[in-house]
Order: structure tokens, then sequence, then C-alpha cells
């Protein structure tokens, strides 16, 4: 998958999409092309899912990134607890207000089948369940007769990069995606009507419940539909289960973790303006939002969209009251619009915010974006089946949406690529940082930071162990010589490098919204066959190694080009994450003429941090 890596063929996907569309279009207005119809709509349905899956092998490394360790720690704990009840303990070991009981329970099923915890295994896995979700959410186009040909936006909505912090991380890929696939299979299958699905609600609510704090919300979701069906026997046992589960959750080994922020009704505008932003993050767009006193503009379309989705939510509501014959389908996409819309009320309530969500700032984790994705899919499902008795209205909004989804899919992808392989570039060098400095690349604020506790020898136990053990092997990319031999053993003084290197710094918005020294190092090399890999900063203390991650084409220069990357390679970090002092710039790449080692060619300039 190294093509995709190096060129993720993006205009060839673009390209692809409009043609299909095209094709597809046409069979409703040429008759002899009607046997195409079936055809040209399956791969406009199949394509955006193949692309997906194509980027997240090319682009995801088997590398721990934060919170895995956590997991990782966990699962060393597991595999040599001295009882059961240590045993129970870890797997149940709380992370803030979460169980992971579910992404460990996995993780030891990987273990026992290939003596492993493999991450880009896991993260697979974790986003294997976007299918379940549009597998569930196409069933309630079939119970309604609905062509599955209005089923084709779908797809465009689901698989794509507005969350791709979600897909690309371990921990968050095999918590938030399966966390709402089983809350959409509990509201299935209490949906349902019958014993069998009563008891399949109950273990996807079980299991939720244990994947991320947030599924809770099942079990009260679970017991509304059980109240408004009127299965009023069901409903005492279903309690009865949702007691028993709330105690051992908040009683077996718990400790309450209060927050320390204003409560949500002190300002109860900006948090309703809040809610309304995450319910329609799926428009929160992979740019800056520095803190300002002036309205972002695609934060403004999210408050807007999330309070459309309220409205119908409310319609959706009234329709479940007055409707004389219900089907699943109601009952199952009323039970998703309260979970997906539910997790964002407790977002904002554990998150309370003081001023408009509008003005920008650090609103939104990007793997918050998974549940915008599954709410606006959900709602698109429902908006269909309101209209699906006015043809020319449906179509009208198959059409729109169509357009919408597919445009929002093809934004993100330009977008985010970037960003995805920013990360793959970091993660591949975090052995280096550790070894050498005994901090990482992608952890921590400050050069000194100890991921992930700052504790001077849980990490190095950790990974010791891991390594050990064989749960993980996290130097596996580890080929750049030691800090104090990088320059003496790469360095190419009679072959300067050819191109241009330059490296500014601005004063930029950090974590905690003040304003901090923010470096920026670029190269452009005169050969277009040269490929950097690494900013290499070299002083008499430290041998930085930064990733040369190209950046992408103008959208005029990617159409013309027919490729995303440029010739232009960038990399950017706040000051405090390097040490200070007085360096000089070299730029490293694969070595021609030596297989597998690395060469390091100096620029003539100096770099200066202070």
């Amino acid at each position: 998958m190294k093509l995709f890596l190096d060129n993720p063929h993006l205009l060839e996907y673009f390209g692809l999409v409009v043609v299909l569309l095209l094709l597809f279009g046409a069979t409703f207005f040429f008759k002899n092309l009607v046997v195409v119809r079936k055809w040209s709509g399956l791969g406009l349905i199949i394509v955006p899912i193949v692309y997906f899956y194509l980027l997240l092998d090319a682009y995801v490394l088997n590398i721990p990134l934060t919170d895995d360790f956590n997991l990782l720690e966990t699962i060393y704990d597991l595999k040599h607890a001295p009882d059961f009840l240590s045993a129970i303990k870890s797997l149940f070991e709380q992370v803030n207000q979460h169980r992971f009981a579910f992404e460990r329970i996995v993780m030891l099923l990987m273990v026992f089948f290939t003596g492993t915890v493999n991450i880009k295994l896991q993260i697979f896995l974790g986003n294997f369940f976007l299918l379940g979700i549009l597998y569930l959410l196409f069933l309630s186009f079939k119970k309604e007769n609905i062509s599955w040909y209005y089923f084709i936006p779908v797809p465009y909505m689901i698989f794509n990069l507005i969350f791709f912090e979600n897909a690309y991380w371990g921990i968050a890929a095999l918590q938030n995606t399966p966390l709402i696939f089983f809350a959409f299979l509990s509201a299935y299958g209490l949906s349902r009507g019958d014993q069998k699905g009563w008891y399949l609600g109950l273990a996807a609510a079980l299991v939720t419940t244990f994947t991320s704090g947030s599924g809770l919300l099942t079990l009260i979701i679970g017991l509304v539909i059980l109240l408004f069906q009127k299965r009023f026997k069901l409903l005492l046992w279903w309690l009865a289960a949702m007691v028993a589960i709330i105690l051992f959750y908040f009683l077996f080994d718990y400790q309450f973790v209060s927050s320390p922020g204003e409560k949500v009704w002190v300002h109860p505008i900006f948090n309703l303006v809040s809610i309304f932003g995450f319910w329609g993050n799926a428009l929160y767009l992979d740019v800056r939002h520095p803190l300002v006193s002036s309205f972002h503009t695609d934060l403004i379309w999210c408050v807007v969209l999330g309070a459309g989705i309220g409205v119908l939510f409310a319609g959706w509501l009234f329709r479940i009251l007055i409707k004389k014959k219900l089907l699943w389908s109601d009952w199952f996409l009323w039970g998703a619009l309260m979970f997906a819309m539910g997790t964002g009320a407790m977002f904002v309530i554990s998150r309370p915010i003081n001023n408009y969500l509008m003005y920008g700032g650090n609103v939104f984790s990007r793997r918050y974006m998974t549940f915008g994705i599954a709410l606006l899919a959900t709602v698109y499902v429902c908006l269909v089946i309101l209209v699906k008795d006015f043809r020319s209205l449906k179509r009208i909004v198959a059409g729109i949406a169509m357009l919408a989804f597919m445009g929002l899919n093809f934004v993100s992808y330009y977008l985010s690529i970037f960003q995805i392989r920013k990360l793959h570039d970091e993660l591949a060098i975090d052995s280096y940082y550790w070894n050498n400095y005994n901090t990482f690349l992608t952890v921590g604020e400050k050069f000194s930071d100890i991921p992930f506790w700052n504790h001077p020898t849980r990490m190095r136990d950790l990974i010791k162990n891991l390594q050990s053990s064989g749960l993980s092997d996290f130097y596996q990319n580890y080929s750049i010589p030691d800090h104090q031999k990088l320059i003496s053993e790469t360095g190419k003084v009679s072959q300067p490098f050819k191109g241009e290197f330059d490296a500014k710094f601005q004063y930029r918005n950090g974590e905690s919204n003040l304003p901090a020294k923010y470096f920026k190092f670029q190269v452009i090399p005169d050969e277009e066959n040269f490929k950097p890999s690494y900013f290499v900063l070299a002083s008499k203390q430290h041998t930085i190694v930064l990733p040369a991650v190209p950046v992408a084409n103008s959208p005029q220069d990617f159409l013309k080009k027919a490729t995303y990357y440029s010739n232009n390679y960038q990399y950017s970090l706040y000051k405090i994450k390097l040490p200070a002092g007085t360096y000089d710039a070299w730029i490293m790449s694969p070595d021609p003429q030596r297989p597998g080692k690395w060469q390091s060619l100096p620029t003539g300039k100096k770099v200066l941090f202070y």
C-alpha cells in the first residue's frame, strides 16, 4: 500500500464517483441505459467504502498512540493477574468516567489467537463496525419499501475523513464506532417487538455500557422505548437489569471524577448553541479555528444543522405519538436519534462553555465527528421515510443529499489526507524519540514530558514489558541511527541539499488558547524525484528529527497536475516541544546508493530556538 501512501489517487477516486453518478443519472433519461442502472448504483455505494479502507491500510501503522498504552498496560496486567479478582479489576479498570471492558476483550481475543496486539488490526476491526451501522440504516429503507437507490448518498456520509482522528487511532476506532453500532443494535432489537429482540437489545446495551461511558444512555433509551411500546412486563425486567448494571458500574472499584467547571445552566443559551453545534458537527471542517470574537462559517452551519436536527427529532416524536400503526423502523430510528443526540447533550454537560461555540478555539476533538456523521446519516433516512409518499419531494431530498454528502466527502478527503499522513510519519519516529530522549513526538507539550503519565519509570517499564511479552513491537520502525551518530553516519557534507529550506515562527494560540511560539519548517527540492523524509536539526546536545510531510496541492494544481501531493514538504509545532539551542539544518532521505540506509544533506542554514 506504499503506492497509496505516496499518492492517494484522490482525483481518480473523485473522477470515478462523478462518472458513475452521471451514468446512473443518465439511466433515468435514456431507456437504452437502464440495463446499467443497477450496476452503476451498486458502484456508487461500493466505491467510497473500498476507497476508505484502502487509505486506512496505507496510512495506519501498528504503533500505539497515547491512550493505546493505557489499554496495553491493562492487557499486560490481565495476562499476569495473580487471581480472578485482580483480573476482573483490570478488565473493568476505570479510565476517566469510562470502563473499556469491550475494547480489552477484543484485545485479549487478539492475543489468544495471534499472541500479540496488532494496533492496525484493532483499527480495522473498529472501522468495520461502520459497515454494521450502514446495514442497520439500510434495513430501515427495506422495511419501509423504499428503493435502495435512495440509499446511495448514505455511504458518502459514513465513509469519509471528517472523523479521521477516530478512524486512525487505535483506542478511538475500537471505542466510538462500535459504541454507535451497539447502541443502534440495541434500539433495533427493542424495535422488533418480540422477546428475542428484547434479549438482543439488552445484550447490545450491556456491551455499549462497557464500551464507553455514554453507553449508559442505551439503558435509558431502552426504558423509554419499552414504555412507549407499552410492554410493561419487559419494561420491569429491563429496569431490574438496568439497576444491576448501573450498581456494578459505579460501585465496583470506581472513583467518582468531579468536574471543576461551571454548570451547564449558568450559561443556558451558550450551551444550547453548543448542543446544536455538536449535533451538526458533521460540517466541522478540518481547518484552524482560533478563538476570536467573530463567528467561524463552518461552525455557524454546524449550529444551523443541529437546530434543524432538533426540529426533525421533535417531528419524529410527534409521528410516534400520532401514527396508528408503527413499524419497527419507526422505533429503531427514534432510538438511533436519541443516542446520537443524547451523546451530544452528555458532551455539553461535561464540558459546558461560557461563550459562543462559533467563536472557535479548541471546540471539538475530531473523534466526536463520528457521532455527527452517524446522526446526519440517520436524519437523512428519516427524511426520506417522511416524504416517501411524495415522489417528487423524495427525489429532491435524495438529490440534495447526494450532492451535499458527496461534496462533503470530497472536501473531507482533500483537507484531511495531509493530517493522516502527518500522524503516520510522526508515529514512525516515536521510537527514535523514546530510545534517545525518553519522550514522544506525538505526546506531551514539552520536550521533557514522559509519556503518557510523566512518571519516571512507568512508561519505561511498560514498553520493556510489552516488548519482552510480545504484546507490542514498539521499535518495528526504528531505522534511524542514534542521535549522537546520526549525522556522522548519514551526513554527506560534500553534497549540499539543492533546493529551498526555510524556518519561520509566529505566535499562535495553543491548547489553552494563549499565544505561544509556533515554528514551521519548509523544504522545496529543486529535483522533483528527490523525496525528503525528515528535517534534521543537529546541535551538540540534541539531534532533532521531524517529519517532512508533503503538502496538498492547491485545488487548481490538484486538478491541473492530477496529483494530490505537491513538491512542498512541511512540518510545524510549538516551540515548547523543542529544546532551546542553535541547530544546523539537514534534510534526510533514503540513500539511493545504500538500500535501507539514510542520507542527510546539509542546507547550510541554522535554526535558533529561544
